[in-house]
Parts: structure tokens; sequence; C-alpha cells
């Protein structure tokens, strides 16, 4: 099987995390456009999953720093956090269980 190249992180935790804590992270939602419009994580940037291959340069400013994705279950993300990794991306990690499990504060 092989190496996983990110690391997961709870929604539910992180929801219930101070702002600090969710402000350590750059926060890179790769959802469908209406599903981001409908509502996502303050301060999120928006690059659809099938977008990264081709727009992951937009990353690189933050290369060093943690790098959170985020989808609506943990899947697509996982693909996003995989074509980063393939970038040369270390700090990456993976919103386990996605927008379903995330309480946390949202906005449109």
């Amino acid at each position: 099987m092989e190496e996983k190249r990110y690391k997961d992180i709870e929604a539910h935790k992180l929801s219930e995390a101070d702002e600090n804590e969710r402000n350590r992270y750059v926060l890179v939602d790769v959802r469908r456009d209406e599903e981001y419009e409908a509502g996502h994580i303050p301060g999120a940037r928006h690059i659809p999953h099938d977008q990264m291959e081709s727009r992951a340069g937009e990353l690189e400013p933050y290369k060093d720093q943690d790098i959170l994705l985020i989808c609506r279950s943990g899947r697509r993300s996982v693909f996003a956090a995989n074509v980063l990794a393939d970038r040369g991306f270390q700090r990456l990690y993976n919103l386990k269980g996605g927008m379903l499990e995330w309480t946390g504060p949202m906005e449109k």
C-alpha cells in the first residue's frame, strides 16, 4: 500500500479548536463551485480538485506552511493532497470527515 503523504485532521476536532489553531493552516477548499458558494470555512481559498493539477502553482507561496485540504467527505481532498505531494509539497493535511462533519464557523 502506498504511504500516505498527508496527515488526517478530524473535522469535528478542528471545528471545536480555537481560531488560533485553525489559523495555522492555509485552508484550501477543493469542492465544486456550487458547494463552496453554499458555505465554506472562513478564509478558505477555492481550488476545485479537478483543477488542482493546473492551479497548484497558486499554492507555491505557501509551500512552507501547513496546507489543509477540505472537501465534502474527505475523498477529493485526498486526491488534491496527492497532486500537491507530487509537486513537492510536504506539509499537507486532509480534513477527515470533510464539511459533512464540520461544525465550526461558516461563511457564504
